[in-house]
């Protein structure tokens, strides 16, 4: 799995927007919506095709770049609609609606993380619904408590050990991409597995960090999950977990901690377990009695071993 969006770079074509926006009016209906663009506006073979992109954006916005700035964006569409044209086995035209349609998952896919991780906040941190003054100073307390360090990291925060090991990360990755065996994770173990991508544990780092500062008053108040002001939220915790990989790289713990959490999730959404890479099962003496076999001349390069041909009826 790369952690570059620029793998789709390697493609003999480009597929951006600007170059194919020259699509033919017979292949898409026309937009109904009122200007904003949706699937079901598309002929049915474009459909599949934005269809199929669409999924693939979405997991890497998910496994790459969750916060990507507007090039990298590019890429991201760019890698999405080479993929689904090679997978298709023909080449359509990329036009900007289409591709509207594909980047439109990037806020989605933030959006939907957030809505999984909310609850998971509230239940697991310990905050509390109330607008007394008692219940107003915990949440407050609670989440300085949490922001200061990145605490909210650890297993047990008070104690601020099991860094990387709190049960919520789990729950979240269980329900944003391994809810069930159709799920992101089991579908695309190319981009899922054997580890989960230290970029999806970022983002899900930056969700849980978003719903903490959402009881910095004390009242829960909606904080936008948005680029502009998670971005940079987004980086710190992908820059700490490398960190944190680095400095521990002799015992591999970061390692340890994503292959583990892959394998629970995929455990928890019923998918089968991945197959085993095949192994030669060959024994030592197998492979000495080949040897053998071969210096005594009972195999030859000349013809004398073939089969004798078959006699035309």
């Amino acid at each position: 799995r790369s952690s570059s969006p620029e793998v789709g770079d390697k493609h003999g074509r480009s597929s951006s927007a600007d170059s194919d926006n020259m699509r033919s009016s017979q292949s898409q209906r026309t937009n109904t919506s009122g200007g904003r663009p949706r699937a079901k506006d598309l002929d049915e073979r474009t459909k599949e095709y934005a269809t199929t992109a669409m999924d693939l954006y979405r997991c890497y916005i998910s496994t790459l770049v969750a916060f990507p700035d507007n090039l990298i964006d590019h890429q991201l569409l760019n890698r999405a609609w080479d993929t689904t044209c090679e997978q298709m086995g023909e080449r359509l035209p990329l036009t900007p609606t289409v591709a509207k349609l594909i980047t439109n998952r990037g806020p989605q896919v933030r959006g939907e993380v957030k809505t999984k991780v909310k609850p998971l906040v509230e239940l697991l941190y310990g905050f509390k619904t109330g607008q007394n003054k008692k219940t107003i100073a915990r949440n407050r307390k609670i989440a300085e408590d949490l922001k200061e360090n990145s605490t909210f990291a650890f297993k047990h925060v008070k104690e601020k050990t099991g860094l990387y090991k709190h049960t919520i990360f789990q729950m979240a990755v269980n329900a944003m991409w391994f809810a069930n065996r159709k799920d992101d994770g089991p579908r695309h173990p190319d981009l899922f597995s054997p580890s989960l991508p230290v970029e999806a544990f970022a983002l899900v780092l930056t969700a849980v960090e978003n719903s903490i500062d959402e009881y910095l008053t004390g009242i829960r108040m909606d904080v936008p999950f948005t680029s502009n002001d998670y971005r940079s939220v987004y980086e710190g915790h992908l820059k700490s977990l490398r960190e944190f990989a680095e400095h521990t790289a002799k015992y591999q713990i970061l390692d340890k901690i994503l292959i583990r959490m892959h394998s629970d999730a995929r455990f928890h959404s019923g998918a089968q377990p991945l197959a085993a890479a095949t192994k030669a099962t060959f024994s030592t003496q197998t492979l000495d009695a080949a040897i053998k076999e071969y210096e005594d001349g009972a195999t030859t390069e000349d013809d004398s071993d073939a089969p004798e041909p078959v006699s035309p009826a």
